[in-house]
């Protein structure tokens, strides 16, 4: 019979209580349906006998397949099988099981139909929609906000990390599961079905797109623009339903599509202070916070892709240190008087880089009044396994003493951080300006008119007390320690550089991006980009087609020059050829640096750290956190240490990394660290600066 002509009505109650038999031989019994949508049914079942573990079964209607349903649907099936397979599942993806096509006889006749499934985890609690609009018209409570913006930004991470673009992010599409007396959600509908249930008939879609949640670009003929920041839209649009009760783009059900569409691409952006009665308490009492909350979201619900951050840790990285001062986490944020980034009279009680001292770690420093005492605060070593324990004691964590030489300040105001290389002072850049920190305080630092803060990505500390700055635009200029000012004018303007390599003789090379407008041979968003100079002149440019973003570069010992970058990307700079060696793994790594017996170390999101021989053969490093890691140094000594989120710090014993850091009690990621044989400091996005000593 052909699909055309099956009855899916009357198929689709026939398969109640009937068995489907999956790709291993396994049966699934389909109890109930609880879902229908123009493409299929969902079923609940159980496996391998009638009263098994319940599992989801979704099932493609047979009067569709010969369109372009059956192939999407094949897609989402192997897209859910590889989110499943990975060496460490995530538990925020709902979880696949199977793939098969079960044939199955029409009833009332002697025909077979074939039916395409797949098998799923069973998830058992309502949708994130049903619980916001069971509240009322109110935002969730701070803390909720916290913990499942937290799980839905750990799947993106992965699904993001495999070249996944969801595109169908929103609230119904967000299942909320009771494990373990505690709330996790999971996020499932990769494209396909959307559950029954009367309080989703409001989900507008057109051309596949739920209106409301999608970006702009999702709705253009192709998709061409379709990317990792169209998930960032939606699940922006998604914290603000959650944080005011009020959807972020709100419209009537008679409305044209067509002007919802035009009204979120010219119209103002969601604002939060609209719906201040609404909040929970800890926010409408706290005018400011829900204000730094407000400009997060306004740059993530751009509706320019360009203009929103650039993946959805960067997002959570502004949004969770507000929502934790909120909850209560960590103290409240200094009055903007007392901040050292701000332009303030704070700035200008130190002299700037062309009237002071040169940048380095002797001499002393006049302190401001203003600038915040350091506390001395001493805690507990993290535990550490019996066999991790080294008979010099250097990796032993209790033999490290833990405290906070100067405390946060405030969220986000340190976006690129850079120690001196006897670890005596920090520079910190971020979107106010530049400030520089000595003994235990912040100063500011006069950036020169020409150089915009909010373009920097870059910065470093150069022997001699030189500056090197980078950044967005094509940002690259060395400030002198008495002020002079040298820009490196690049012919490429729309260049993002990230991080360099200072060499001697004047010899510089830069890392970073270009956007795919320029080029389309990258994996991602952005192709990788190299540019070397020599004595201040441009002597090589190149992009590196079938890399992405790079982050860091180091040269292996006497040996070429190697980058670390998106999706686990490996670059070789050899004299003038540029090489994509390939992707180690599947995160995001954002540090290298070289060994002394001529290979490297590099480390990355989701706390992935590898070794890399000298011929780049890499190896899997165990790690004691799946935190982010965010730097990278080795000591004079030979040891390596690596920053994380929430102030972790580790350090490596034979091929793998031990946490040193106990749990210092702060949301703080690190940006840049120092170390040597006995000591090591970390300077973190907050401006916290932390210490750690041997004995």
């Amino acid at each position: 019979m052909p699909p055309a002509d099956a009855p899916p009505a009357h198929l689709r109650d026939a398969l109640v209580g009937q068995r489907l038999v999956g790709s291993a031989g396994v049966a699934y019994f389909l109890s109930e349906r609880v879902g229908e949508g123009g493409q299929g049914w969902v079923f609940k079942a159980n496996w391998a006998e009638p009263s098994g573990i319940v599992v989801i079964v979704k099932v493609l209607r047979p009067d569709i397949v010969l369109g372009e349903a059956l192939p999407r649907f094949q897609r989402e099936a192997e897209v859910l099988r590889r989110l499943s397979q990975q060496p460490r599942p995530n538990p925020y993806i709902v979880r696949f099981f199977d793939h098969a096509v079960a044939q199955f006889p029409m009833p009332g006749t002697h025909l077979r139909v074939a039916l395409p499934f797949t098998v799923l985890e069973y998830v058992h609690g309502p949708t994130l929609e049903q619980v916001l609009s069971a509240s009322g018209g109110r935002g969730l409570g701070v803390e909720r906000v916290l913990r499942l913006g937290r799980h839905v930004v750990h799947a993106l991470e992965l699904v993001h990390s495999q070249k996944i673009v969801h595109r169908d992010l929103k609230p119904s599409n967000i299942l909320l599961a009771s494990e373990h007396g505690g709330e996790v959600a999971k996020v499932t509908d990769f494209g396909l079905v959307k559950l029954v249930d009367a309080s989703l008939q409001r989900t507008t879609t057109l051309a596949g797109a739920s209106l409301g949640y999608a970006p702009p670009e999702q709705y253009e003929q192709g998709n061409q623009r379709v990317s990792p920041r169209t998930d960032i839209f939606s699940l922006a649009a998604i914290l603000f339903e959650m944080i005011t009760g009020a959807p972020a783009f709100p419209f009537q059900s008679n409305e044209n599509p067509l002007l919802i569409v035009t009204r979120i691409i010219n119209g103002p952006r969601p604002s939060i202070a609209r719906y201040r009665p609404h909040l929970c308490p800890e926010l409408r009492d706290r005018p400011d916070l829900a204000e730094r909350l407000h400009a997060v979201l306004t740059r993530a619900l751009a509706a320019e892709p360009d203009a929103r951050q650039g993946s959805v840790t960067e997002l959570w990285a502004e949004l969770e240190p507000v929502l934790r001062i909120a909850g209560g986490y960590q103290e409240s944020v200094p009055p903007p008087s007392r901040l050292p980034f701000a332009d303030t009279d704070l700035a200008r009680t130190r002299p700037s880089v062309g009237g002071g001292p040169p940048i380095h770690g002797d001499g002393a420093s006049t302190r401001p009044s203003n600038v915040l005492e350091p506390p001395q605060v001493r805690v507990a070593a993290a535990p550490m396994p019996e066999a991790h324990t080294p008979a010099d004691g250097a990796n032993v964590p209790a033999s490290w003493t833990w405290r906070v030489v100067t405390r946060p300040l405030k969220p986000g105001l340190v976006r690129a951080g850079a120690f001196s290389a006897d670890g005596g002072l920090a520079v910190a850049a971020g979107p106010s300006g530049l400030a520089r920190w000595e003994r235990g305080a912040w100063a500011g630092l006069a950036l020169p008119p020409s150089l915009d803060a909010n373009a920097i990505r870059g910065v470093r500390v150069l022997d001699g007390g030189d500056l090197l700055i980078l950044g967005e635009r094509s940002l690259a200029a060395r400030i002198g320690h008495r002020g002079a000012l040298q820009i490196w004018s690049v012919p490429e303007r729309d260049l993002c550089f990230r991080a360099a390599l200072a060499e001697p003789s004047d010899v510089f090379t830069l890392v970073g991006e270009a956007s795919l407008r320029r080029s389309a041979s990258a994996p991602g968003e952005s192709v990788g980009y190299v540019v070397r100079i020599r004595d201040g002149k441009i002597e090589m440019l190149a992009n590196v087609p079938g890399s992405g973003r790079l982050h860091d570069v180091t040269r292996l010992e006497n040996g070429p020059l190697v980058c670390c970058g998106d999706w686990g990307a490996i670059v070789r700079i050899d004299g003038d050829r540029v090489d994509h060696v390939g992707s180690v793994c599947r995160g995001h790594l954002q540090a290298i640096a070289g060994t002394a017996e001529g290979g490297a170390l590099t480390v990355g999101a989701g706390g992935h750290a590898l070794h890399l021989s000298p011929r780049l053969e890499p190896s899997l490093e165990a790690v004691q956190t799946t935190r982010d890691l965010q730097c990278l140094v080795l000591s004079p000594d030979g040891s390596a240490w690596a920053g994380a989120m929430q102030a972790r710090l580790l350090r490596r014993t034979g091929n793998s990394w031990v946490r040193m850091s106990g749990d210092l009690g702060m949301a703080s990621a690190v940006q840049a660290v120092w170390a040597d044989a006995r000591r090591v400091r970390a300077l973190c996005d907050d401006g916290a600066v932390i210490e750690g000593t041997l004995g």
